[in-house]
């Protein structure tokens, strides 16, 4: 579910679904009476999208306040860990999307921009953002009807929108990050070797440095651990395969580096919140 952080007024949510659970988006349709006001720390990003009239609104992230009126297609980002405070002066309805950290971390990997950080917004709007807001709505109030596989295709379109229109440049970094050519040749080596046992000394030689350093430097280039990582890859593998109806489950969990199709399915469920058939079109 999507958790919308408590304050005063009325806070009403009228449609809500996550079929992602904790690891991907969840999106839900809220409505604020007349002032209302909210406040927090997310451990997800909170991108909200206003469908209302114009209101009075403050909004506060991280100690920059902004006062104004928010109206349709207003847009508010909140990261991950970031302190907030919003109030409305007048009743106002929007879509809220929670997104995981790891899943924007793993798109931010994808375009190369590991280490940079969503930008906190406050005012302004984005039409790629307003339209997949409300086709996520749309999904989640019919109850789905299109399938998981078109979930996460938008919620894919969301991820990489959000990478490379809404992030920072990278930070420097206490320790050095692995450098582009390395990433790149262990990006290639995971990519043909997914079907196969994956370990940190295995991983670790293709960069050249020890395990145990490598996994402290995966983690600060990438921004999720290595376990994770080829844990996603190898799901991306398997949807993809699932998309064509190549074979049998159990011949794309072993082609995929899972145990057995028992392992993959509970993975496919817990990070799409679906079955195999879901994911491949299927009701």
């Amino acid at each position: 579910m999507v958790v919308v952080p408590q304050g005063g007024g009325r806070v009403k949510v009228s449609v809500q679904s996550c079929p992602t659970e904790k690891y991907g988006v969840a999106v839900a349709h809220v409505s604020f009476g007349g002032g209302t006001s909210i406040s927090g720390t997310t451990t997800h990003h909170m991108i909200g999208v206003v469908c209302s009239d114009p209101v009075p609104a403050e909004h506060m992230i991280d100690g920059r306040r902004v006062h104004h009126r928010t109206g349709p297609g207003g847009l508010c980002i909140c990261p991950a860990g970031a302190r907030h405070f919003t109030a409305f002066g007048g009743p106002m309805d929007g879509i809220v999307m929670q997104v995981s950290p790891e899943c924007l971390a793993l798109a931010k990997a994808d375009l190369a921009v590991s280490g940079a950080t969503l930008i906190p917004r406050v005012e302004g709007a984005d039409r790629v953002l307003t339209r997949i807001a409300r086709v996520l709505e749309a999904e989640a109030a019919a109850d789905h009807p299109n399938g998981m596989l078109f979930w996460s295709s938008v919620t894919d379109a969301l991820l990489a929108h959000l990478a490379a229109h809404h992030v920072s440049a990278a930070p420097a970094p206490r320790r050095a990050p692995m450098n582009a050519s390395a990433l790149k040749r262990l990006e290639e080596y995971i990519h043909d070797n997914l079907a196969e046992p994956l370990d940190l000394d295995s991983l670790a030689a293709v960069v050249g440095c020890s395990r145990f350093h490598f996994a402290r430097l995966f983690r600060a280039t990438v921004g999720v651990s290595p376990h994770r990582y080829v844990v996603r890859r190898r799901l991306q593998r398997a949807r993809a395969l699932l998309r064509v109806g190549e074979g049998p489950l159990a011949q794309i969990a072993a082609a995929t580096g899972f145990s057995d199709q028992s392992h993959l399915s509970n993975w496919i469920r817990r990070v799409y919140g679906a079955s195999p058939m879901q994911l491949a079109g299927g009701r």
